[in-house]
């Protein structure tokens, strides 16, 4: 059966292309940001952020970046949410709620890294899309590849940037006991737990 928000939108990628405007509406991306990141081929992307521009969701600019192999930085042509679109505060609530965007979509990616000790979520799973951070994790031992791997996927699927910090249980535990600056950026704002195996929740409230 054909995706509803695929036919009412054009094609699965301008939905995916929204999302990822539009849940991340502070920043500004390259072209290759946009088509890496969505997991789009490079023609399919340009259509669409074509299709956006023109109906004034999103605007481009020139920026400029540091292109890796080049001393010096270079002007290139970025997009970003226009936040003077009358109808922006609507499509964000109807495109986060039509998404799957959650703790058990998110588990599901992140248990592919291995075994999970704690999980946070924050910023854009609660619709909070300046947050700083949007998950934060921790794991016994982890490998920062599994974990960049697992997000990356969780990003293709839903069409959206996740922030994320993640790190070794006992060092999570640490800076929490430290009040460490990144940290209380999470758990001093709207946030929930969903795993909690190394006792987080009671060091917070110390």
């Amino acid at each position: 059966m054909a995706d509803p928000l695929s036919i009412l939108f054009g094609s699965p990628a301008r939905v995916k292309l929204l999302r990822f405007f539009l849940f991340n509406p502070s920043k500004e991306f390259t072209f290759d940001d946009i088509s890496r990141r969505a997991k789009l081929v490079r023609r399919t992307a340009r259509t669409e952020i074509n299709a956006l521009e023109r109906a004034d969701i999103i605007r481009s600019k020139q920026v400029y970046v540091q292109l890796e192999g080049r001393s010096k930085r270079s002007r290139v042509q970025a997009y970003a949410v226009n936040k003077d679109f009358a109808e922006l505060q609507a499509l964000q609530t109807f495109l986060f709620e039509t998404a799957p965007i959650n703790g058990k979509t998110l588990l599901k990616h992140l248990r592919k890294a291995g075994p999970l000790d704690f999980v946070c979520i924050a910023g854009v799973f609660l619709r909070e899309f300046e947050h700083r951070l949007d998950v934060l994790i921790a794991m016994k031992k982890i490998s920062q590849t599994k974990v960049e791997n697992a997000i990356r996927s969780l990003e293709a699927e839903l069409g959206i940037e996740i922030r994320y910090a993640a790190f070794e249980s006992e060092e999570l535990r640490y800076r929490v006991g430290m009040y460490d600056k990144l940290t209380r950026d999470v758990f001093d704002y709207k946030h929930q737990i969903v795993v909690d195996k190394i006792g987080i929740r009671d060091e917070i409230k110390r």
